[in-house]
């Protein structure tokens, strides 16, 4: 808003009104009294007909975005379930898909429903580690690597070695 103060244009921001529950009238009508969505509700909306987000406790319904995903449905499918900040951020988004995000923001998670460490929500990588499981496939590969370079490193040395004594 604008406004004229001592022969200048001036901005005039809109003064809170808390008994209305009324914080900033530049935000959209949506965002004035967000609603709180339990994570089984979340989770519920996991196809390409009906798939919401869950990005930094807030909740989005992206259905109508799956199509035009630059990264494909199937990326914003794998991240249905789940809180996807962590995708969301790994994959460093502009500024310009952040703002993309308000449109479809339809509320915010109610944390108190996100589930414990171990449970079905998790995924399998997720659940092997809340289980205690402390190898990974990866872990026993590199184990693996250097047990053998070692190895090889030995047999060199033993070859070079003895090779001398012989000459």
């Amino acid at each position: 808003m604008m406004g004229w103060e001592g022969g200048r244009v001036a901005r005039i921001r809109p003064l809170p009104i808390p008994w209305l529950g009324v914080k900033d009238f530049g935000k959209k009508m949506g965002s004035l009294d967000p609603k709180l969505h339990a994570f089984e509700e979340v989770a519920k909306h996991n196809d390409k007909n009906d798939c919401w987000l869950i990005i930094s406790g807030k909740v989005y319904n992206v259905t109508s975005f799956l199509d035009d995903h630059p990264g494909g449905d199937e990326v914003l499918l794998t991240a249905t379930e789940k809180d996807a900040t962590d995708d969301f951020e790994d994959v460093g988004h502009s500024d310009s898909a952040r703002e993309m995000l308000e449109k479809y923001y339809v509320g915010e998670l109610d944390n108190s429903t996100l589930p414990t460490k171990g449970s079905k929500h998790d995924t399998p990588a997720q659940a092997q580690t809340a289980q205690g499981v402390a190898q990974s496939p990866g872990l026993r590969l590199r184990f693996l690597q250097l047990i053998f370079s070692l190895l090889i490193l030995g047999l060199a040395f033993a070859l070079r070695y003895y090779g001398k004594k012989d000459e």
